[in-house]
């Protein structure tokens, strides 16, 4: 949907749609509707990670460079569309009663074709449009969980090689670092993954271990077993109170009822 076509009046919710969410991200509802809307989807959860998706997305496409023609396509394009307006000129020429004077092959009712100017709002254009359908197939693709890795060189917080795991269970996520960070690629990954320890497969035993941590309505958004510098921990990925972030809360195997066995406290996005 685009901004020309601004809807008028909040809709109620959840579930909302993804046109909707993208439009409230991209800025183009009126200013009481996105307003409205901002406070609605505070609440919902499913509505925050589509959100954060998106900026994820964002954040990713604004470092590529800019795209353009090459330069011997656009020579081709440039020699292909003069042939057909050439062609076309003569056609209409040829079906003209003889007594009607001959138009110039690039002129068409007194107005002048200028290839230079034509080829430069086609680059315009095609940039314009390659950009915008690039946004519309990353963000389609964040809807599925399926976020873009950023490739971070600086080796402080890499996941490490994984061997498979007995059981066809997956490997936990190994981590290093102070704290738990994550690129796209991993966060998406872990929202998609309800994987627990052993010992807080238990609900009971989770909800306590969650309130001994301070967190006292909601569940986990995502879950997986990991190792943080090579010791075993439980990451849940929890509301984060704001649009766009969430909180990334590890603990150890002992977790439970009064006892947090917090090992890191961080956060993802906002």
């Amino acid at each position: 949907m685009s901004g020309e076509h601004r809807r008028t009046g909040a809709p109620q919710g959840p579930p909302w749609s993804l046109d909707l969410l993208a439009d409230l991200h991209a800025g183009v509802l009126d200013q009481q509707t996105a307003d409205q809307l901002r406070v609605q989807v505070q609440d919902d959860p499913e509505a925050r990670e589509i959100l954060a998706a998106l900026d994820a997305t964002s954040a990713d496409l604004a470092a590529l460079p800019p795209l353009t023609i090459p330069d011997d396509v656009s020579a081709r394009i440039d020699a292909a569309l003069e042939n057909e307006v050439r062609a076309w000129a003569q056609q209409q020429a040829a079906a003209a009663p003889p007594a009607e004077p001959v138009a110039p092959p690039a002129e068409q009712g007194g107005q002048v074709i200028d290839f230079a100017a034509a080829k430069q709002r086609r680059r315009r254009r095609f940039t314009l449009g390659a950009g915008l359908a690039g946004v519309a197939a990353a963000a389609a693709a964040v809807v599925f969980s399926v976020l873009p890795s950023n490739t971070d060189t600086s080796g402080s917080n890499q996941a490490q090689p994984q061997p498979a795991a007995t059981g066809g269970a997956p490997a936990p996520l190994a981590l290093r670092g102070e704290q738990v960070t994550l690129n796209g690629e991993q966060f998406g990954e872990i929202m998609k993954s309800e994987q627990y320890s052993s010992t807080l497969t238990d609900p009971q035993r989770l909800i306590g271990c969650l309130q001994a941590n301070g967190v006292n309505s909601g569940k986990p958004l995502g879950a997986r077993e990991i190792t943080l510098n090579g010791k075993p921990a439980q990451l849940l990925v929890l509301q984060g109170g704001a649009i766009g972030k969430f909180r990334l809360l590890a603990v150890g195997p002992e977790c439970g009822p009064g006892n947090p066995a917090k090992v890191s406290d961080s956060t993802f996005g906002g």
